[in-house]
């Protein structure tokens, strides 16, 4: 049976900003907005504060001639949707003139595993369809900057100005602890260069470094659900292995997945099968008992018809140990839908004969695998017990 599924995208594990949060940060850095608020009558921008693409083009930006005209747009923007997602915030800010629009993002270059300034003269609408030049990035020094404008047609103070910009952006960038920067546009002006739009995802690892006080906000732009708050909290003040990291899917197959390495390969197994995961969710590092508990907790908390756990062979994991966790669970849940396990390594024959008492003691719907079972051809077994577990519910 074909494994390639590409329909789900692993989630990342960022904060998300919203451009009115970007604005501000970036402000704080000493970079130039727009004026926020009304301010006399002049002309104003009205935008939808979602994590959304294309707003303008889909409604979510419109522009106004006065204090009278902003506050109707703001009226009629806010409490409808854009891209299946509530507009709760509006952000009114003074509309600028300006000479010259460009795209500026900072992000990490993959190919030179070094952070990166991806550029274009042509900012605005349509990005994706021009051509941008990329200068990865060793440091935070003017030079670069300056011959890399150079280098792309600049001339004159424009190469000096343009590139302290540049620079101040990636500071920000970097003392944020930033994933993505974008600026579109970046507009120049009479009096400079201001930022017309921005959009921002920071590391969550390095929160602990940081003061953050945004909303919590999933992989998927939307606020993040109780069950991927109290995974996040497992984690928290706790560096034993990793066990927090839960997002929330629609399906109904719970997903307990052992090790990054295989996940994407078995969630595309899964619904190859015709499976619709519940969650995505990693452990390892060799977390506690009491971390992998609290993890099989928040997954078996929702309305599921399977479950899942599912790893390859651990070279540094205590399995009998992670197990432990997952059976506490087992005996407070006592789940009647299908379980299907895969797992070896450290401590497996100890670990397997305790998951073999609890199916016994527990009278559970479940079968175990090891590694000489393929981790993908434990899924086409668990959505057979699925199946039958349906047809038994009708």
């Amino acid at each position: 049976m074909p494994h390639s599924c590409l329909s789900f995208q692993r989630p990342s594990f960022d904060v998300k900003l919203q451009e009115n949060e970007a604005k501000k940060l970036l402000k704080e850095h000493g970079l130039t907005v727009p004026q926020r608020g009304l301010d006399g009558d002049k002309e104003y921008v009205v935008k939808a504060q979602v994590l959304a693409n294309h707003r303008k083009e889909n409604g979510g930006i419109k522009f106004a001639k006065g204090e009278k005209q902003a506050k109707a747009l703001e009226k009629e923007i806010k409490g409808t949707q854009l891209e299946g997602q509530d507009i709760q915030d509006v952000l009114i800010e003074e509309k600028i003139d300006f000479q010259e629009e460009y795209y500026v993002s900072f992000t990490y270059d993959t190919e030179t595993r070094k952070p990166a300034l991806i550029f274009s003269k042509e900012g605005g609408t349509g990005i994706e369809n021009r051509e941008v030049s990329k200068l990865p990035l060793e440091d935070t020094s003017q030079f670069r900057f300056r011959q890399f404008l150079a280098e792309n047609g600049f001339e004159g103070k424009e190469i000096i100005k343009l590139g302290m910009e540049l620079q101040k952006l990636f500071e920000a960038f970097l003392e944020a602890d930033g994933r993505l920067l974008e600026i579109n546009p970046l507009a120049k002006t009479d009096d400079g260069y201001v930022i017309l739009d921005a959009m921002m995802d920071l590391d969550d690892d390095a929160s602990y470094r940081h003061s953050w006080d945004y909303p919590e906000r999933s992989a998927f732009d939307r606020e993040k659900t109780s069950r991927e708050i109290r995974a996040k909290k497992i984690d928290e003040n706790d560096h034993r292995g990793v066990a927090g990291k839960y997002t929330e899917l629609e399906g109904d197959i719970g997903m307990m997945l052992a090790g990054g390495g295989a996940s994407l390969t078995n969630m595309d197994a899964l619904i190859a099968c015709g499976g619709k995961p519940a969650n995505y969710t990693e452990y390892g590092g060799n977390p506690p008992t009491e971390k992998v508990y609290k993890l099989s907790k928040v997954i078996m908390s929702k309305e599921l018809n399977g479950l899942w756990h599912v790893g390859g062979t651990a070279n540094n994991t205590d399995v009998l140990r992670t197990m432990k966790g997952f059976v506490q669970a087992l005996e407070e849940e006592k789940p009647d839908y299908p379980i299907v396990i895969r797992r070896d390594g450290p401590n497996a024959d100890e670990a397997f004969e305790l998951l073999r008492e609890k199916k016994e003691e527990l009278d559970l719907n479940m079968k175990l695998f090891r590694n000489d079972t393929p981790m993908t051809e434990t899924a086409e077994t668990l959505m057979e017990m699925v199946e039958a577990f349906k047809e038994d519910e009708k």
